[in-house]
């Protein structure tokens, strides 16, 4: 989906670009789904992958209220959640793929001199390790997790934060999303938006909104105008 004609006019002032983590820069969100699925069968629970997907880009307490109310009873959330997390964090030891194009854009924004931030709905501590494991760290003046804002994704508040840390406007920004809780946060923030898909599709009422919807990095970025 292209952009209007008035947006595409700011895309050579970008003064900022903000990017999402899981799903966006790194292949994670497909570990953390089979993750699930054997938490379900490890406690006999029925085949859920709709409330997996349903978790794809919420923070914790967002995670929390979804799977809780799926398990409706059935079984405590942190008893699932701590089975679940251990399956997460044994598939990541085995290290997380990044993303490709990732390596290229960042490198491209570098050479331009744009700052970069991650927003993302992940504890900042385990953002800052992935992000250094994966050899992407060193391009981000900042780290913002989602325990560093009131409100979680869709609310705009962490694009928002990662702007002000760049020490810009959200909407001197491009913003890089794969859910759709995300890419309506960014676009509640008033940044330029690209959403790459991963594991799901974004809703036909997200689509109505005119981002840019990519199937790749690079693509979405050279979209809005960011190609050298």
């Amino acid at each position: 989906m292209a952009l209007p004609s008035d947006k595409l006019e700011k895309r050579a002032s970008f003064r900022g670009a903000l990017f999402d983590m899981d799903g966006l820069l790194l292949d994670s969100e497909r570990a953390s789904m089979a993750a699930f699925e054997d938490t379900t069968q490890n406690f006999g629970l029925p085949p859920m992958p709709e409330v997996a997907l349903a978790c794809i880009g919420l923070r914790a307490d967002g995670v929390r209220a979804t799977v809780s109310a799926a398990l409706a009873g059935r079984l405590e959330y942190d008893v699932f959640h701590a089975d679940w997390g251990k399956r997460i964090s044994c598939a990541f030891a085995q290290g997380i793929p990044v993303k490709a194009g990732a390596f290229e854009l960042l490198d491209g924004l570098k050479a331009h001199g744009i700052p970069c931030a991650v927003a993302t709905s992940t504890r900042t501590v385990s953002a800052e390790a992935h992000l250094a494991r994966a050899g992407l760290r060193d391009y981000f003046a900042a780290v913002i997790g989602g325990e560093q804002v009131v409100r979680g994704k869709p609310a705009p508040d962490i694009y928002l934060k990662a702007a002000e840390v760049l020490g810009v406007a959200a909407r001197d920004c491009a913003a890089f999303e794969d859910s759709d809780p995300g890419t309506l946060a960014a676009i509640a923030a008033g940044a330029i938006v690209v959403q790459v898909p991963d594991v799901k599709a974004p809703s036909m009422a997200l689509q109505a909104n005119g981002h840019v919807i990519a199937a790749t990095l690079l693509a979405g970025a050279r979209e809005i105008g960011l190609h050298w």
